[in-house]
């Protein structure tokens, strides 16, 4: 697992392309991240779900017909088990407020996806 350094490391990263440009980003300007996430995830338990639903994104992000309203639907349920697990980390530094954070972004890029 990563220790804080990389994991802040790694949310700034994703938050960095959460907040980058919708209008002249490619759905694979994420699919880096979610690989890098992904190797994460895998290595614990506790995160199979949220690993699960990394893999539809990725998925719908790779295929030749992106179906907003279904990536919507799936960056709100990111989001949401992102709180969910947020919850779990505890007091201790920044990860959980930074989770938070990542949580807001995917619902604003949710919902920016299904105005569209």
């Amino acid at each position: 697992m990563l220790n804080h350094e990389e994991s802040t490391d790694l949310l700034d990263s994703t938050m960095g392309v959460l907040e980058a440009d919708l209008i002249n980003a490619t759905p694979q300007n994420g699919t880096g991240i979610i690989d890098q996430w992904l190797e994460e995830l895998r290595q614990s338990d506790n995160t199979v779900e949220i690993a699960d639903t990394l893999e539809r994104v990725k998925t719908q992000l790779r295929s030749d017909q992106i179906n907003s309203g279904e990536l919507s639907s799936l960056l709100e349920t990111l989001a949401t088990q992102t709180v969910e697990f947020s919850t779990r980390m505890g007091s201790e530094g920044d990860i959980a407020y930074r989770l938070e954070g990542l949580a807001s972004a995917l619902r604003s890029m949710a919902g920016q996806l299904h105005k569209r």
